[in-house]
């Protein structure tokens, strides 16, 4: 790596409003690695904090495990990235870590190997470990126990196949018919307090970025972007397994898409080059100045592009939309008609879609993006099985696999029009979709079950929306 540039926060701009904290970032790699951890030093630490906490919870491993091994995996691979750009992550990375240190001195040092467990965590916890587990990948450091000896259960436990919500329209779908794209984060809301930054990237190559983001991340993770390419970037999760230890991770290829993509095409072709089969999603990608829009799911075997549209739509709600992809992962061949599931929200959206064909505009998306009716029981009702989703007002008794109440839920709301992308802002809303409160010393009260997040989960008041902008 090259020296570190005398440090600057000229230019850098940290704002918090409504819940979020608006951050701009700009300059060289290192420079601008160093705002972000020296502006958001405190968040960041506290995030690491919460998900050591909550891995012993969920693996019975600290996150210093995660992160050794991550530093021994990525290492390896992060300096054979095309064009440098692996070496360009590490140089913001280590800024990162360099911010962080200097605004918090009488704290333990912050390592790389840190960042690098933390970027690579959706990926490590949803593929990585798992091919751990059943023996397919052999980690740098050994487990801390004989996995041969212990009952290790769901590999994925916490991490249900119900997460996330989001469209993506366009023509005769929308008011002014050009793309609307939207997004809610579903996670467990012990390991989501951590998701308000609303990141403005500004690279010396590159297009610009507006992404929601996390504390010491170099890309969304939660992924809802606009860039200066002309795109609007969103997902919703898939639980599919395999993992490539010798390929480029998930948050460098998506970082590298977004900041060269400028065409649906150009996107997923940066975006695959390398793929490793981490942190698999159905990706919902629109082109602000065309209207094109379409979804791409690449797995570590499997890859479909739908077919680019001007009209018509893509919606998400964590089941593969091709067929191929559904049959042969296992995930989702039955979810696809299973109302317990994720299948109510699928054909809530097209009730949705019909419902509103010609009028969605940014309000109207809103209210499609807080809705809570649920196909299973006919009633609008706010549950694991609708679009907002509120697993924490679900009983269990038609469960998909959670817990009754389990705290998990709708964490934000997104909205991005063409017009809004072309100026690089979206409209964001911090807690749920739909706005309803969460307050946790009440819910605990009634779920004592969950008493071991108590001081772990933070209350998420009703909150307008904002504007994520670049500055």
């Amino acid at each position: 790596m090259s020296e570190l540039e005398a440090p600057s926060l000229e230019g850098a701009y940290r704002e918090n409003s409504e819940g979020w904290i608006r951050l701009h970032i700009a300059g060289s790699p290192r420079q601008r690695g160093y705002q972000h951890g020296y502006l958001l030093a405190n968040e960041l630490r506290a995030a690491l904090r919460e998900i050591d906490y909550l891995l012993r919870i969920d693996t019975g491993i600290g996150f210093d495990w995660f992160a050794r091994n991550a530093e021994a995996l990525y290492m390896k691979v992060l300096p054979k990235a095309p064009d440098g750009f692996g070496e360009e992550l590490l140089e913001e990375l280590q800024g990162i870590v360099d911010g962080v240190n200097a605004a918090t001195p009488d704290d333990p040092a912050l390592t790389l190997a840190d960042l690098l467990g933390w970027n690579g965590y959706p990926e490590m916890i949803c593929q990585w470990y798992p091919a751990v587990m059943s023996g397919h990948i052999t980690p740098n450091e050994p487990l801390p126990w004989d996995r041969h000896a212990t009952h290790a259960g769901p590999l994925r436990a916490h991490h249900f196949h119900h997460s996330c919500s989001a469209f993506v329209a366009t023509g005769d779908y929308t008011a002014d018919g050009g793309p609307v794209a939207v997004h809610t984060t579903w996670q467990r809301f012990a390991n989501g307090d951590a998701y308000n930054v609303l990141l403005h990237i500004r690279p010396e190559s590159g297009h610009d970025m507006v992404m929601q983001s996390v504390p010491g991340y170099v890309y969304s993770s939660t992924d809802f972007s606009v860039t200066g390419g002309g795109l609007i970037v969103t997902e919703t999760s898939l639980d599919v397994a395999g993992f490539e230890v010798d390929g480029l991770p998930e948050w460098l290829r998506t970082r590298r898409a977004c900041q060269y993509g400028d065409s649906i095409e150009s996107w997923c072709a940066l975006f695959s080059d390398g793929n490793n089969g981490g942190y698999v999603n159905t990706w919902f990608l629109a082109e602000v100045n065309t209207g094109r829009i379409a979804a791409y799911e690449l797995t570590l075997n499997h890859s479909a592009l739908q077919p680019p549209l001007t009209s018509g739509y893509y919606a998400g709600c964590n089941i593969p939309l091709d067929e191929t992809i559904r049959a042969q992962t296992g995930s989702g061949a039955t979810a696809w008609s299973n109302l317990l599931g994720s299948a109510g929200r699928r054909i809530r959206w097209d009730q949705l879609m019909a419902a509103h064909r010609g009028n969605i505009d940014q309000d109207i998306a809103r209210q499609m993006l807080g809705d809570h009716g649920d196909m299973y029981t006919g009633e609008d009702c706010a549950s694991s099985r609708t679009i907002c989703g509120h697993l924490d007002n679900d009983n269990g008794q038609y469960s998909a696999g959670q817990g009754p109440f389990y705290p998990w839920g709708s964490l934000d709301g997104k909205v991005a029009t063409a017009g809004q992308a072309k100026a690089l802002n979206f409209d964001a809303r911090w807690g749920r979709a739909c706005g309803a409160p969460l307050d946790v010393e009440a819910f605990l009260s009634r779920h004592p079950q969950y008493g071991q997040y108590r001081g772990h989960m933070q209350d998420r008041p009703s909150r307008g929306w904002i504007k994520a902008r670049a500055v």
